[in-house]
């Protein structure tokens, strides 16, 4: 061989002699020059093609033009995306439909994908892609190629038979949609180079097929029904699917996950599936569904399928049985799919393989992501990381299995792609291991076998860890009773950390045999010894060295929870109905406990109203997450003749009791659970303004509410006041009247009643404080903060947003705090000028709006000084030294050194540098990332550990619903606190609560320190 580029590229190569062979027969067609003129980069690519796959060389033999694409470094360099793959397919595609040459469709559509496969592969075999990229391209090619078929086919249908119509619950004729689900791999985005795809097929309900749309008073179709005729659809499009043509066919199809397999029907109606999966579904069937996604057919259909299906999906309580089911599953393969022999050589279904992984992971998401809708995922390797993330396994651990994961699919990707035969068994054959090694990278085939074994080592390790059921250190059952085992009991109450046995004791006899002054049956003492195992199953547990095992969200103090479970079922009266509640929905009463255990407010709201958790929970309201104006909707509909101020404080404890349960839950993050209590905050100052106006019959709002501090940047934490400021328009003339109005605003929502307050409002950061007036004008405003205004409350600005009332004059009151806040060289150049619009111009006194104009423009900011950082900085060391309590830096996580107020004046801070009017911190922070104002890792830092501090704020405040920011110090409650935060101990808790300040303080410092 002449060509020193190709003779390297192929001595380089794991197959030479193949990628010789190719070469030479490549030489003698079309592609010769393209050959002659590849890059050393090209070349070396292209060998690697020629060694891995015998059937892409032959596809390539046959079609040699394709070698341009094949050569096209920006093809190859990154992985298409499935947008670009549909506009070049529907380039071609629309002419053929319209012109009805369906033939020369199909046959495009089979070399699109052979193309396509073509050029993935090379990537693949020359290392350009990892395998999430390559199975994503392999996945999004099949996607592109049946919902183009799917189109065809529906077309053709349409015109023939007509258009499937329902009866909507109005009695009215409503269009049917289909839709197409990819299950399994293709579900996942993780298809191989010759997977089957598993489909399944759904449309919205029975009904009749029409060739024209039905009048109102149509009863049926002449035509077929929509089973029968979706029916026929499937089967025309998998038949065109799966069609040998010269092309070859599309894709192979396996339609076997459907309900009642082979047996069921090909497609069924969206209520057909949900009574199915209801009353027959198993747990094969659970994990299949997690992977579904939709791949063709109509988006709304699909969302209400997973809408519909989601309880079984990912169910909100399931026993860990499942895991037991589970691996009685994989065992089943093993022992009647796998052949004899091929159990260590088995990629996928052998032991260690990429089968266990998946099932690891199906299982926890089983168990777990009912609760933990993060981990709602389809994709392995995704959901992995977000187990590290929540905790579910350990980052070594979940590490080995992404690895094992890769190795593994890249093996069985290039048994595959030799003779695109859907194969996962490692050959026998030495000469094929080795050649299968070398494709690998590997050097020898001891170091390929070796690498295999460590892999497929550690997943069977880690699935037999998982999925075996822990059995209890002592497999004693607990005592059926309590006279004659009270040493038995005072065994398990010490065993799962319970520090007042004897009180414990006392308790668990009156749980199960009530206080001895009432009646209770044998029948409901069944059910209570029934409960106590999920109770103690929550426990941290000692072993026999006595060291504590901690399960997932573990209770933090079992003895309080013990007592506040007393006072629940004293307080609910009725033992009988609540333990059968409990015992058929054990997701409820594992709610109490965690709500006893994670929050006193809230606990002792639940025993003042122990019904209003149970409807929670059982209507389904803990999964939807509310707008300020959904709010405000809910608080209108309160009566008229009712006692507004009690009205608004019952509504706000159960607001407050779903966010609250919504956060233990894990149902939101702690972001979002924030801009929920700001929600709540907005809706009820809204609702207060309409009320106390409807009571002094203003048609219209004389006056904007503004939130500032936490209230204003929509992050308002429990127990947080509500900063508030109130406004009037310039020309008002009703001051007097306003100031009443606000007050009685302040008073709704915060006077004292025997149900407590909704909130409490905080107006001292208004002009003047506490001297100044409640209300006052806008230019009144704006003349303060120019001349007699501190340089904190121009910093206290960055934070404003208007919340209810006059929102006109809210906007001019947001644009003079966007200007006066404006610490930018070209606004301090520029005199810190606003213009105001006049409130309401009248062509009259066209004058005398010019005049207020020029007024209202005028500059200046006396609290402006060319050093303001640094008076900024002084001012957090005041708060730092007058507001943490002596010796307690340490503990104060909001006041400290690196506290959560240091984040904040950062983002204040580059908010008054740059001029940006974003009152919430996080998205500041997030802004000055984007807008390259701190360095990218500073940036990435603070915001990582600010969220993470901010989440164990949130925790401590919970507790309470107070204005909490420092840690105990006693080690006791500091030992609750660190375990409601998801650590072991407080030692490991305090070291992540150190480092996250110290890198706090760190940004904190450049940020300051700048010139």
């Amino acid at each position: 061989m002449q060509n020193p580029v190709w003779r390297n590229a192929i001595r380089s190569s794991a197959d030479p002699h193949r990628a010789k062979h190719v070469f030479e027969q490549l030489e003698t067609t079309e592609a010769a020059s393209a050959l002659r003129k590849a890059s050393l980069e090209q070349a070396r690519i292209l060998a690697a093609l020629f060694s891995g796959s015998q059937a892409l060389n032959e596809l390539l033999l046959k079609h040699p033009a394709w070698l341009t694409q094949a050569l096209d470094a920006e093809l190859l360099r990154h992985p298409r995306q499935e947008q670009g793959l549909r506009r070049e397919v529907d380039a071609w595609l629309k002419p053929l439909i319209e012109a009805r040459d369906f033939t020369t469709a199909f046959v495009q559509l089979r070399l699109f994908k052979q193309r396509e496969m073509l050029r993935i592969a090379a990537r693949d075999l020359a290392r350009l892609g990892n395998v999430t990229e390559i199975t994503r391209e392999i996945s999004g090619v099949a996607d592109v190629c049946l919902d183009a078929m799917y189109r065809i086919c529906r077309k053709q249908f349409t015109e023939r038979f007509g258009q499937p119509y329902h009866l909507d619950a109005s009695e009215r004729w409503q269009r049917t949609e289909f839709c197409i689900f990819g299950m399994g791999k293709l579900g996942g985005q993780e298809l191989n180079y010759s997977s089957d795809v598993d489909l399944i097929f759904v449309y919205t309900d029975e009904g009749h097929v029409f060739k024209e749309p039905p009048a109102k008073t149509a009863q049926s179709g002449k035509g077929l029904t929509n089973h029968q005729f979706f029916k026929r659809l499937i089967e025309a499009f998998v038949a065109e699917v799966t069609r040998l043509m010269p092309e070859g066919t599309l894709y192979r199809i396996d339609l076997r996950l459907r309900p009642e397999g082979d047996a069921g029907p090909l497609a069924r109606s969206l209520g057909s599936y949900e009574n199915y999966y209801a009353q027959w579904g198993q747990t094969w069937e659970r994990m299949m569904l997690i992977k579904a996604r939709r791949v063709a057919g109509d988006e709304s259909l699909a969302s209400e399928f997973f809408e519909v299906l989601q309880p079984f999906r990912y169910p909100r309580s399931i026993g860990e049985w499942i895991l037991r089911e589970v691996a009685e599953t994989k065992q089943r393969i093993e022992n009647e799919v796998v052949k004899a022999g091929e159990i260590d050589r088995n990629v996928k279904l052998g032991r260690g393989g990429i089968r266990e992984i998946e099932f690891i992971v199906q299982a926890l998401q089983l168990l777990k992501a009912g609760r933990i809708p993060f981990l709602q995922n389809a994709r392995t390797l995704s959901a992995l990381e977000k187990m590290v993330q929540y905790h579910l396994l350990p980052e070594a651990d979940a590490r080995k299995l992404a690895d094992a994961y890769c190795f593994l699919r890249d093996v069985e990707h290039r048994l595959q792609m030799e003779n695109n035969l859907q194969t996962h068994t490692i050959p026998a054959e030495r000469e094929a291991r080795e050649r299968l090694a070398a494709l690998m990278g590997f050097d020898s085939l001891r170091a390929f076998e070796r690498a295999l074994r460590a892999h497929t080592q550690h997943v069977r390790e880690t699935f037999d860890a998982l999925l075996k059921i822990q059995q209890p250190e002592s497999t004693r059952p607990l005592p059926r009773g309590f006279a004659g085992c009270e040493t038995e009991w005072r065994r398990i109450l010490m065993n799962h950390s319970f520090q007042d046995v004897d009180k414990s004791l006392r308790l668990l006899e009156t749980f199960a045999f009530g206080p001895g002054y009432i009646h209770v049956s044998p029948r409901t003492v069944d059910l209570a010894m029934e409960l106590l195992p999920k109770f103690f199953a929550l426990c941290p547990k000692k072993d026999s060295r006595g060291r504590i095992a901690m399960p997932k969200n573990a209770l933090s103090d079992p003895d309080r929870v013990l007592t506040r479970l007393d006072s629940f079922v004293t307080a609910y009266g009725t033992r009988a109905m609540l333990y059968e509640t409990w015992t058929s929905n054990s997701s409820l009463f594992e709610l109490l406990l965690w709500l006893f255990d994670r929050s006193e407010f809230l606990a002792e709201t639940a025993i003042r109203t122990p019904d209003l958790v149970d409807e929670l929970e059982l209507s389904g309201r803990l999964r939807r997450r509310k707008t300020a104006e959904q709010i405000l909707q809910d608080l209108r509909h309160g009566r008229d003749d009712e006692d507004q101020r009690l009205w608004l404080r019952r509504y706000h404890q159960a607001e407050l009791m779903r966010i609250g349960l919504r956060d233990i839950l894990g149902l939101a993050d702690f972001e979002q659970n924030l801009a929920e209590l700001s929600a709540l905050a907005d809706a009820c100052l809204r609702y207060g303004l309409e009320v106390v106006l409807r009571k002094n019959k203003f048609k219209t709002a004389p006056l904007v509410i503004l939130g500032l501090g936490k209230l204003g940047g929509a992050e308002l934490n429990y127990g947080s006041d509500l900063d508030i400021m109130f406004v009037a328009g310039s020309r008002t003339r009703k001051l007097p009247t306003l100031q009443r109005l606000a007050a009685e605003v302040m008073d709704l929502l915060s006077r004292p009643t025997e149900l407590g307050v909704a909130f409490v409002t905080d107006a001292r950061l208004r002009p003047d404080g506490e001297k100044g007036l409640l209300v006052n004008t806008l230019e009144t405003c704006e003349d303060y903060y120019r001349r007699r205004a501190m340089l904190w409350e121009i910093q206290s600005l960055t934070r404003v947003r208007a919340i209810a009332g006059d929102m006109k004059t809210g906007e001019q009151f947001q644009r003079l705090a966007a200007t006066l806040a404006n610490f930018s060289p070209e606004n301090v150049a520029a005199g810190f000028r606003v213009r105001v619009p006049p409130a309401t111009p009248a062509p009259r006194r066209a004058g005398r709006n010019r005049k207020a104009a020029i007024k209202e423009s005028r500059g200046g900011l006396v609290a402006y000084r060319h050093d303001w950082k640094t008076e900024i900085a002084k001012m957090r060391a005041r708060i730092e030294k007058e507001r943490t309590p002596p010796g307690k830096n340490d503990l104060a996580i909001k006041t400290g050194a690196g506290g959560l107020l240091e984040a904040e004046f950062i983002a204040q801070t580059l908010c008054l540098a740059h001029g940006w009017q974003e009152p919430n911190t996080l998205r500041a922070l997030q802004l000055a990332r984007e807008k390259n104002a701190l360095p990218p890792a500073d940036a990435s830092s603070l915001i990582e550990n600010y969220r993470d501090l901010l989440r164990i704020e949130c925790i401590l405040r919970r507790w309470s619903f107070e204005g909490e920011a420092v840690l105990p110090d006693d080690p006791a409650p500091l030992y609750r606190v660190a375990v409601r935060c998801g650590f072991a101990d407080a030692d490991s808790f305090m070291k992540a609560v150190g480092a996250h300040r110290t890198a706090i303080r760190s940004v904190y410092n450049k940020v300051m320190n700048e010139a």
